[in-house]
């Protein structure tokens, strides 16, 4: 008889592994503060010693990044860096352990940068600027960013209407 736990496990393992794998070549079309703001979100990650990039970093990568219309709508609503630092600190804290070289992207921000570039395709647009990410963001069920925006006093209302009619 054969024994087909492995191909399970292997299985299981794939899944899992595809809910933290972005699609190859997504971020092609990122403008340069998108990318700058991911990288940023990366880079905050890793300084609080987290091994995941999650909403809440993308979050922090957006209003760091100063120069687009994202960092624009959530600086006019308040929302500053160092505030949403402590907040991701009072959920996270900061780890002691060794960060990866690779972190993740969690199955929240994975699917925050799909329906980024699903934002931009369906605007007509051939790129994804930092406004597709806040927009990705505040959509209902994205994770611990919005928890934070809500906590901060700015609702996807709010954002949303920055965004959409500038």
């Amino acid at each position: 008889m054969f024994d087909n736990r492995a191909g399970t496990r292997v299985q299981v393992f794939e899944r899992i592994k595809s809910l933290f794998e972005l699609r190859p070549n997504i971020f092609d079309c990122f403008t340069a503060e998108a990318l700058g703001a991911v990288n940023i979100a990366k880079n905050e990650a890793r300084s609080m010693r987290h091994n995941f990039i999650g909403t809440e970093h993308i979050l922090l990568g957006l209003i760091a990044e100063s120069s687009g219309s994202a960092a624009q709508a959530l600086t006019s609503r308040g929302i500053e860096l160092g505030r949403a630092r402590l907040e991701v600190t009072k959920i996270w804290g900061e780890s002691r352990g060794k960060v990866q070289q690779d972190l993740p992207f969690t199955p929240s921000a994975k699917q925050l940068l799909e329906t980024a570039l699903q934002r931009a395709k369906n605007s007509g647009v051939t790129y994804v600027g930092t406004e597709h990410l806040l927009l990705g963001l505040i959509e209902p069920g994205r994770g611990v960013a919005l928890k934070i925006l809500k906590d901060l006093g700015v609702t996807k209302e709010d954002l949303s209407k920055d965004l959409l009619d500038p």
